[in-house]
């Protein structure tokens, strides 16, 4: 039993780096913040497919203070800084809500390989509304003429997002191809 637990810890912490990584291998980044990677979610949603929801949340906790000090290091988070109150709101909704509950990808299940798909495609839409409301609250101020900010929030927020999810699901769908990936996720075979 505490094998288990200390294999697990060690995937989670492997799996956070690997995460951390690829969060700087940017194919794109938006002017104010977010950016399309190369996969940098899919290390946490495949710790939410393996080890469960619960273990993905811790997971994906873990990981979005890492991409909060990134924020910091990029200046990201810079734009919030004259503000106590937005400056609290956006590291919570832009980053430790959104990155935390990346790791709700095991929360649908495993019945086949296209429930960890729908899965993973939740928690990032769930991330998504996380930095959806952000744009539309306190962010609005960036809003250009003519657009409404909840327009506005959802095409730049849905700009980085979309494409990224695409990528992760890319690879994720070549990944469970292999019997072997499926296996290792605890994923049931089709019959």
């Amino acid at each position: 039993m505490r094998n288990k637990k200390l294999l697990c810890l060690v995937e989670c912490a492997v799996m956070i780096a690997l995460a951390f990584g690829l969060s700087f291998v940017k194919l794109w980044q938006m002017p104010l913040g977010g950016s399309v990677t190369l996969c940098s979610m899919l290390p946490i949603l495949l710790i939410g497919l393996r080890h469960g929801p619960l273990v993905g949340l811790g997971t994906g906790f873990v990981y979005s203070l890492t991409q909060l000090a990134q924020g910091f290091m990029e200046g990201d988070i810079a734009y919030a800084a004259g503000d106590e109150v937005v400056f609290i709101v956006a590291m919570l909704f832009d980053y430790i809500l959104p990155y935390t509950l990346i790791g709700l990808s095991g929360i649908l299940g495993k019945k086949n390989r296209w429930m960890p798909i729908a899965g993973m495609s939740v928690a990032v839409a769930l991330r998504f509304v996380c930095h959806y409301l952000t744009g539309v609250t306190i962010w609005s101020q960036w809003t250009p003429d003519g657009w409404a900010s909840w327009i506005y929030s959802a095409a730049y927020n849905g700009g980085y997002l979309i494409p990224d999810l695409a990528i992760t699901l890319a690879v994720a769908v070549f990944m469970l191809s292999s019997p072997a990936m499926r296996r290792l996720l605890g994923i049931k075979e089709e019959a």
